[in-house]
């Protein structure tokens, strides 16, 4: 669906599962659930069923997998997308139909009356000022935060999510030769993905427990060990090394766990492999609706079940004049339909290379923003001299800065260059190497003082380097 929804960012990409001539059954199990796959998707798509490929063709799509090791494999095709950025869209079409985003909003109290929650008391942790939001029903969507948010109105709550961690790893396109992306079985009957993307090699992702901090996980080194150990499994010349990382970093995934047998219980284990990927709706303390669980590409069914859910619990005097959700043909990016997509994002193409914007800023451009490329480059047009790299081994330019600060909410340097320009999760150390002079970028546009400007320094030095010494590697004594 969202491949017909955003054109610009959510594109096909092919893969490769390799099997080993140590596993022969495996190809058999593979394809017959890849089959299934197929048969299941008929629905959405009637191209790229996946193929049988022997290994010839497996190593001529990635020569870094060894002749000695792979018996053959199967392509298979699946979209690829950047989370932070089809986040950004889905935002920014809401702010076009109505809806107020507000940015660093925090919730920190509510009013209840009647067992139902009627204000919520926020706080702007960039003014510091505070206000009170009165409701008519309200959703707590937070996330790995939600049971925090949860025993805000009932200390009691006894919580639904159970976090678990995935981290990632990025090393040069240099280190490891593909020119596919490979999805590999481990020993431990998962899988691990090897995926070209932004100019680098991304590799991941790990699925452990977790009960750190929601506000900071980090990559432990047994981690990016194991997902080094099972890439190096499947060759015999190029071994790859912490040593190759040019980033690395962790997320949480909020899934629904089991409910606590009784109070003060959690749920054992470290292992989320049998926990449900589904979406979980309830009503909370408070008569709050909640929501845990699900996957990033199906956030538009779990908006729909969640309004749905809202709108039956509403009086019908608010409820009466509403049509159905439209979300299923509401086209991202900026764009009417396919040929619109075509029409504008040519037009953008001809007016940037009339600049002299290089090839490879110009797809990531349209990939990144969609119709709104075309205010990027009309920045270059203004000031040519914006019309320059970043970092040195990545497409995105300078007149993406103030774009991104003055019309995508970013108020730091780390909002800049992790979350909309995705530079600190691509290359640490050349983020850091370019900090200083998006700082002073950002300084110019946004008003702020010398002090300002080294504290957002300092803030992406440590975020940067604390990832980074999670990679590097360990000295022994």
């Amino acid at each position: 669906m969202l491949e017909h929804l955003a054109f610009h960012f959510v594109r096909d990409f092919s893969f490769i599962l390799p099997f080993t001539k140590e596993n022969p059954l495996f190809g058999l199990k593979a394809r017959l659930g890849l089959t299934l796959y197929d048969l299941l998707s008929l629905s959405v798509t009637s191209a790229h069923r996946h193929k049988a490929i022997n290994q010839r063709e497996v190593l001529e799509a990635a020569p870094a997998l060894s002749a000695g090791k792979i018996a053959g494999g199967l392509r298979f095709h699946d979209c690829i997308t950047d989370d932070a950025r089809l986040v950004l869209e889905v935002i920014k079409s809401a702010a076009t139909m109505g809806a107020v985003p507000i940015n660093y909003m925090e919730a920190r109290g509510f009013e209840i009356e009647g067992g139902k929650v009627t204000a919520v008391h926020l706080h702007d942790r960039y003014s510091g000022s505070e206000m009170t939001v009165k409701t008519r029903k309200c959703v707590n969507a937070a996330g790995v935060w939600s049971d925090s948010l949860a025993k805000m109105v009932d200390p009691s709550w006894h919580g639904r999510v159970q976090p678990a961690k995935g981290i990632h790893i990025m090393v040069p396109l240099s280190a490891f030769e593909t020119n596919t992306a490979l999805f590999l079985p481990t020993v431990d009957k998962r899988y691990v993905f090897v995926v070209p993307w932004q100019r680098a090699l991304m590799i991941g992702t790990t699925d452990t427990a977790y009960s750190g901090s929601l506000d900071n996980p980090l990559p432990d080194g047994d981690e990016i060990d194991y997902l080094l150990s099972v890439v190096n499994a499947y060759s015999e010349t190029t071994r790859l090394n912490r040593s190759d990382i040019i980033a690395a970093w962790a997320g949480l995934r909020p899934l629904v766990g089991p409910p606590p047998k009784a109070p003060g219980d959690v749920n054992p284990g470290s292992s989320t492999s049998n926990l449900s990927r589904e979406h979980y709706i309830f009503e909370g303390p408070g008569q709050v609706i909640g929501l845990v669980g699900g996957k990033l590409t199906n956030y538009r069914i779990m908006a729909q079940h969640v309004v749905d859910r809202v709108l039956s619990l509403m009086p019908s005097e608010y409820t009466s004049t509403l049509s159905t959700s439209r979300t299923k043909g509401l086209m991202l990016g900026g764009f009417k339909d396919k040929q619109d997509f075509l029409t504008q994002t040519a037009s953008i193409g001809a007016k940037a290379r009339k600049l002299y914007i290089e090839p490879a800023t110009i797809d990531h451009l349209i990939a990144s923003y969609g119709f709104d490329a075309q205010q990027v480059v009309d920045l270059v047009e203004k000031e040519p001299d914006l019309n320059k790299r970043i970092c040195p081994d990545f497409p995105p330019i300078m007149a993406e800065i103030p774009f991104c600060v003055r019309q995508e909410m970013a108020v730091s340097l780390e909002d800049l260059l992790v979350r909309r320009i995705r530079l600190g999760m691509l290359n640490q150390v050349q983020c850091l190497e370019a900090a200083p002079k998006v700082a002073r970028l950002m300084q110019d546009i946004l008003g702020w003082d010398e002090t300002r400007t080294g504290a957002e320094v300092s803030s992406l030095t440590h975020t940067m380097s604390e990832h980074l010494s999670r990679a590097a590697e360990p000295v022994h004594v």
